[in-house]
């Protein structure tokens, strides 16, 4: 006999709670869901995850982004048996990276049809199923897969694209306090920016930072525009 179709038990996260309103009641409008939880931020979802360990975490990549490396990392110690579907604005390698570093199933577009969402939940789902070995359809990638055919890339340390301007102006020569007047931030931004970097980038001083960029082409980049 046939075993017993279950309701997959759904978190989402995201910032916009006009966005996690819509995404709910789209998911719930399906039998076969129950939106159990929001939460809007990656700190307030990992608390929840633990508490209600959902079958399924629908999240925006962007909360993950913010947190950094050790978000990334702790939601994908929060609750491992939770299959995640990662959503993002564009579809960039670095996000990939992000994905399979968090331990995600699958990410796609913001901006597929309703259809495609579901479909994309729904498979995510039946991917945490051993009958269903093959996992994730075109929908959803297999991230690993797609890590392994761009290992080159996965092995570079993912900086946000402030920390990439912030680099960039650091290694032509600026004073902290340059930048931060550049950018229109305070000082001490620039110095939490700078220090982020540093950190991900495993480099202690200046020098390190221009021979890194000269490596990665970010210096040379910056004198051809």
């Amino acid at each position: 006999m046939g075993r017993a179709k279950l309701v997959t038990q759904i978190l989402i996260a995201d910032g916009n709670m006009l966005f996690r309103s819509g995404l709910r009641t789209l998911l719930s409008a399906e039998n076969e869901f129950h939106v159990m939880d929001e939460a809007c931020d990656a700190r307030e979802a990992m608390a929840k995850m633990r508490v209600t360990a959902p079958d399924v975490l629908v999240m925006d990549l962007a909360l993950l982004e913010v947190g950094g490396q050790q978000a990334t990392f702790a939601l994908r110690q929060a609750q491992p048996a939770t299959a995640i579907l990662l959503l993002t604005r564009e579809d960039e390698p670095e996000h990939l990276h992000i994905a399979v570093g968090s331990g995600a199933r699958g990410y796609m577009l913001k901006d597929s049809t309703p259809a495609q969402l579901i479909a994309a939940v729904r498979e995510v789902a039946s991917s945490l199923d051993d009958a269903n070995p093959a996992g994730l359809s075109r929908l959803v990638p297999d991230l690993q897969a797609l890590a392994e055919s761009n290992q080159a890339y996965t092995r570079v340390p993912v900086l946000t694209a402030r920390e990439q301007e912030v680099m960039k102006l650091l290694t032509e020569g600026r004073t902290v306090r340059e930048v931060a007047s550049e950018l229109s931030l305070s000082i001490k931004t620039i110095e939490a920016h700078k220090l982020n970097l540093m950190r991900k980038l495993n480099i202690h001083n200046r020098a390190s930072l221009i021979e890194y960029a000269i490596q990665t082409g970010v210096i040379a980049a910056a004198v051809t525009r």
